[in-house]
């Protein structure tokens, strides 16, 4: 018979798998747009925990809009980008299911 490592990475892990990362692309994409709980959470200590809302809010409060939208074309490409490729992950997951 099979071993629980091998049990695990050819039968648990690929049923879940789906989930897994349709539940790590919710929780990324939700994580991105907080913004109240982390300023909260991890306070606002400069070079420490400064993260990419409050840099935007910065910059809007200083009427530097160049500047805020630089930063919020950013995160959002990036947003963009990993939602994109756990798409792509996951289309060729069904792909290679179905082919099964």
């Amino acid at each position: 018979g099979a071993g629980r490592r091998q049990t695990f990475t050819r039968v648990i892990l690929p049923a879940v798998a789906p989930a897994l990362v349709t539940g790590f692309a919710l929780a990324f994409a939700r994580g991105v747009g907080e913004y109240g709980s982390v300023i909260f959470i991890a306070g606002n200590l400069p070079f420490r925990s400064e993260i990419a809302p409050l840099l935007i809010v910065q910059q809007l409060e200083q009427y530097n809009y160049a500047g805020a939208t630089a930063i919020a074309a950013t995160m959002l490409s990036a947003s963009f980008a990993v939602l994109v490729a756990i798409n792509l992950l996951q289309a060729w997951d069904r792909r290679r299911m179905a082919a099964l």
